[in-house]
């Protein structure tokens, strides 16, 4: 219901420090569910909507040990890794949509979106409640994850992707960027790495 949700002004003593500091902040982020994690240090999580099973593992592990440390997490509620980063980290995580928090999408995940809600996790956007998802609303969704989160892992992802524009955000930002690789050339776990791969050199392996 678009009564839940809160319009936070730039100028608030409740906006995002960390989102406020990166180049073009929203002038406005509003925010739908327990808006206590905006100020706690968070982890981006993302990567390719087709991902194996190994890389949906990987990023639910991570996703867990993290908050277990005290981490927010932080992703995009699409298909694939975001969706396990989301389950992994349920109680503290947060949503960063594409478009108005009256309801969620793809609607495939909308279940999740709710247990993210009841769980006490957050749904934020820069749009307002009513503006329904536009493709070219989905690059620039990608920086407001960034200035959420002290830095980000890339788990899985082809070389032209919505993951990779994170990855270049990230990187103007100057803001810690880490990949996950294959342990073996062999890659027996068949992780898609083509993205993180081509661009391994300006980021950190785990």
């Amino acid at each position: 219901m678009t009564d839940q949700i809160e319009s936070i002004p730039i100028d608030s003593l409740d906006y995002p420090s960390s989102l406020r500091a990166i180049h073009n902040p929203p002038q406005t982020l509003y925010v739908r569910g327990n808006k206590d994690l905006l100020n706690r240090p968070g982890v981006a999580i993302v990567g390719i909507r087709h991902c194996s099973k190994a890389g949906a593992i990987i990023a639910r592990r991570m996703a867990q040990f993290l908050v277990e440390q005290g981490y927010v997490i932080i992703s995009g509620l699409a298909l694939g890794i975001d969706a396990a980063a989301h389950e992994g980290g349920l109680e503290r995580t947060i949503a960063v949509l594409a478009y108005g928090l009256h309801e969620a999408n793809p609607k495939a995940n909308a279940v999740l979106a709710q247990r993210i809600l009841d769980a006490g996790g957050a749904w934020v956007s820069e749009h307002p409640a009513g503006k329904p998802p536009n493709r070219n609303l989905f690059v620039p969704r990608n920086r407001i994850q960034v200035g959420l989160s002290v830095g980000s892992i890339i788990v899985e992802s082809d070389i032209k992707s919505g993951t990779m524009t994170h990855a270049n955000f990230a990187m103007k930002e100057n803001h810690p960027l880490f990949v996950v690789l294959p342990q073996e050339s062999t890659n027996p776990l068949g992780l898609q790495c083509a993205g993180p791969k081509r661009g391994d050199g300006d980021s950190n392996k785990t």
